[in-house]
């Protein structure tokens, strides 16, 4: 499967419908144009066949490119150098893409039917793929223009090198350019975090990148586990990160996380412990779900509680910047903006029951 990944990551980048227009250029300076063409079309055509139909915009105007330069080749255009044979294919190609450019709205308007949204952004990238070499190449013939304007009949064996060199110079960086691209794309994507879309219910309905959800607010629904770490009838409570979206320095459990895209919760729960404490093995215990909404944020909170009253397991946890508090601290805390929105909902549930409980089991 990682063979298949890496496959389909190489034929994504459509600047690689580049490649036979690049290799014609460099096989026609040594072998007869014919083949050459032959050669190139026959790459183009594997292009076809090989890359999603929606990625391929460059392939198709390469083999079209080369069809028609196959067809010119038995005419009397084959007895021309072999710099005229190469400018006559890439005037094709610019000329192709040009018409391309014309098409696009129409094009966008068929695709937009399409519900997948990946086709749609690959169309894209063949696109910005299609402008930039339209304009790289129209560069290069406007300078080929240019020489024979200035009174040049006849192109020598270094100028005719020159030429085509720029052409392969030009070529590469477009290939260059997408692929760097790409790959720096790749990259930021292998670092971000994908959140689900939820519903009420729990009910995965897709996902989206946590950077872009930031940004739309309360537009989407993504599940967040959250635990509570008590002692003897206290709760462990720490001011949050200022980076959190939701009530930034309020005071609140230091044990919350968005749960990733494909994660159970018993994964999140894990990674919670492990970045806050370095211990995975605290008995935890499921209490609440509930759905949470405001001006910034849209949530399905699944609550824990975890109960450590052994004193030197919890000093073992090595917890640091925050400290325990009793309910009667808490209550008498309430609504002065101190702690976070849901801690302040969930306070309710937990004091009639949990710390309910601790009180009943002091009095026995």
């Amino acid at each position: 499967m990682l063979g298949v990944t890496k496959i389909e990551r190489i034929f994504r980048n459509p600047s690689f419908g580049l490649i036979p227009l690049l290799v014609f250029s460099i096989l026609i300076c040594y072998i007869n144009s014919r083949i050459a063409v032959s050669i190139a079309l026959l790459l183009s055509l594997t292009g076809l066949i090989v890359v999603n139909k929606r990625n391929r915009l460059i392939y198709d105007v390469s083999t079209l490119t080369f069809l028609m330069a196959l067809l010119l080749s038995f005419s009397t255009l084959s007895e021309l150098p072999f710099l005229n044979k190469f400018i006559i294919v890439e005037v094709i190609f610019v000329i192709l893409l040009i018409f391309i450019r014309l098409s696009k709205g129409r094009l966008l308007t068929i695709v937009a039917r399409d519900r997948d949204r990946n086709s749609r952004n690959l169309l894209k990238e063949s696109f910005r793929v299609a402008f930039q070499s339209q304009y790289g190449l129209t560069f290069h013939l406007m300078l080929v223009l240019l020489y024979y304007a200035t009174g040049n009949r006849e192109a020598s064996a270094v100028t005719t090198t020159i030429i085509i060199s720029m052409a392969n110079v030009i070529i590469l960086g477009l290939i260059l350019v997408e692929t760097t691209r790409l790959h720096l794309l790749r990259q930021k994507l292998y670092k971000e975090e994908w959140l689900p879309v939820v519903t009420e219910t729990g009910q995965v309905m897709g996902r989206v990148a946590k950077s872009v959800t930031t940004d739309l607010k309360n537009r989407f629904m993504h599940p967040v586990v959250r635990v509570a770490l008590m002692s003897k009838g206290e709760i462990y409570l720490k001011e949050r990160d200022q980076t959190r979206v939701l009530n930034p320095g309020k005071l609140d459990y230091p044990f919350e996380k968005y749960m990733q895209y494909n994660d159970k919760i018993d994964d999140t729960v894990k990674k919670i412990f492990r970045k806050e404490c370095g211990n995975e093995d605290l008995p935890i215990r499921f209490m609440l779900k509930y759905t949470f909404e405001n001006d910034v944020t849209k949530r399905l909170i699944f609550l824990y509680v975890s109960e450590v009253n052994d004193e030197d397991q919890f000093k073992s946890l090595n917890l640091e910047g925050g400290k325990l508090w009793t309910a009667a601290q808490i209550e008498d805390n309430l609504g002065a903006d101190i702690f976070s929105e849901c801690f302040e909902l969930e306070f309710e549930y937990l004091k009639n029951t949990l710390l309910l409980a601790q009180r009943f089991k002091k009095t026995l």
